[in-house]
């Protein structure tokens, strides 16, 4: 990947790319603040919307307010990702602090005591600033605040270093991203001009709630009382926040940057940066990630490995993102290519190996070891390792004749237990599995002309023995 020799910080023009009005209204002049609604960004540092939203504050001669809230209500909310977000917001109250900045936290326990909440802070914000992410329900919460805000609404994207407002139509694959990608690539990927806010807030701020109190000792507490899927426990030893989050990148950078071409397949080597659940939840940010690898690279002579994971994070990471910004069913069946379906369908009818059950694969009961683990890893763990998740994603459709039953399984098991689900990159991936983003291969019984794996070829290649026996403890 091409850089730049101390580059400019990245500040914002005024036609930016990365800014969208997302409703009509004119500023209001008697706006007692910039509200600053933190949705998917959850960091205090390094995020644009936070700077945008500073600037503005500035501009307006106001302070900048940051609310932070966790419904009951999305989609698949889990004792798992409310104490993983709960584990953050002491990172962004504190870094938010060290910069003046107010930050309140709403945490309700059920559904009613968020009705309003946010319409009524926004009725006394001269404008309202937010993250852009292109999937889950954070499009859907934006544009219902806009109809009903009686001031201006802008998103800002911080999603995939290259603003997504350059691709206005889906990309075939990563070949025909990444020249694209390539050439606008060095005035992107900068550190972030961080600006002062000018205007702190001054005594208290009446709140339609009260602001939650976290700290680590009463989050299983705090959790407990929402009205939430609490079946889906957190998981030990994977804590959120920025601190960690910053942690981890910096330790795969020293330890494991120089050898991920050759380690990121091996379970056994343990070679991926672990990363992608504090980029989806926004803890640390795609650029943060890209450059501490691109400068440890050319620091390490790693740069061959360094470009290795720079072509996962910015290019491929980076097509989940357009796909998800450019369809907006990116989550159905429906957003695979035609021709994958069309022969999945033809194929429908093959004899397979086995008969296995939506139930089945929920509960870990494959005639296959590898995907079993890979399926317990995701419940236990809330991740899965990188090219065991290629073949959980294919292997489905080995047993079971509907290949859109196989899709909707998966789709609904990442959602509901992958720390890193509700995600781009994660309906790509599946939809990878099914022919998205890929090409039609030499045609085969079962998968027809897309691409087929097997846990026999991808055990004769790595040593999956002790991943399998690692998660059957």
């Amino acid at each position: 990947m091409p850089c730049e020799t101390d580059p400019a910080p990245l500040g914002f023009s005024p036609d930016d790319p990365r800014v969208r009005s997302v409703n009509d209204a004119t500023a209001r002049a008697t706006g007692e603040m910039v509200l600053y609604w933190m949705q998917t960004y959850r960091r205090a540092e390094d995020n644009a919307a936070l700077a945008y939203a500073i600037l503005r504050a500035n501009d307006l001669g106001l302070p900048c307010v940051v609310y932070e809230a966790l419904r009951p209500d999305d989609p698949y909310a889990s004792a798992r990702f409310h104490t993983f977000v709960l584990e953050g917001a002491s990172d962004v109250a504190a870094g938010l602090s060290a910069r003046g900045v107010r930050h309140v936290f709403f945490l309700p326990r059920t559904p009613d005591e968020a009705t309003g909440v946010l319409a009524t802070l926004s009725s006394r914000a001269a404008l309202v600033v937010t993250d852009d992410f292109p999937s889950s329900v954070v499009s859907v919460h934006t544009a219902v605040l806009a109809r009903r805000a009686t001031c201006p609404v802008l998103a800002v994207d911080d999603n995939a270093i290259v603003p997504l407002a350059l691709f206005q139509k889906n990309e075939t694959g990563a070949r025909t991203l990444r020249p694209k990608v390539r050439r606008v690539l060095d005035a992107w990927l900068r550190p972030l001009d961080e600006p002062v806010a000018r205007v702190a807030m001054k005594g208290t701020l009446d709140l339609p709630f009260e602001p939650a109190r976290i700290d680590r000792a009463t989050i299983p507490e705090l959790v407990r009382q929402c009205a939430v899927d609490h079946s889906v426990a957190a998981v030990d030893g994977l804590r959120g926040g920025s601190t960690i989050a910053e942690a981890r990148a910096h330790d795969f950078v020293r330890r494991k940057l120089s050898a991920y071409e050759v380690d990121r397949n091996d379970p056994s080597r343990q070679g991926t940066s672990g990363l992608s659940p504090y980029l989806h939840f926004g803890m640390i940010s795609a650029r943060r990630v890209a450059l501490l690898a691109r400068d440890a690279g050319a620091t390490c002579g790693a740069e061959g490995a360094a470009g290795a994971f720079l072509e996962q994070l910015i290019v491929r990471r980076g097509l989940a993102y357009v796909f998800a910004r450019n369809v907006p069913d990116h989550r159905s069946y429906e957003a695979i290519p035609a021709w994958a379906r069309r022969t999945l369908a033809d194929h429908a009818t093959d004899p397979r190996p086995a008969d296995v059950t939506a139930a089945d694969l929920i509960d870990a009961r494959s005639p296959d070891p590898l995907w079993n683990a890979a399926q317990r890893e995701l419940m236990n763990r809330g991740v899965i390792h990188g090219y065991a998740r290629t073949l959980w994603g294919k292997l489905p459709l080995a047993w079971m004749k509907d290949p859109r039953e196989v899709h909707a399984t998966l789709v609904m098991l990442n959602d509901r237990f992958a720390l890193d689900g509700r995600d781009p990159d994660g309906y790509a991936n599946i939809g990878w599995c099914f022919g998205l983003h890929d090409r039609p291969w030499p045609s085969r019984p079962i998968f027809g002309t897309v691409r087929c794996m097997t846990s026999k070829s991808a055990r004769s290649k790595l040593d999956f023995e002790d991943y399998i026996e690692a998660q059957s403890r």
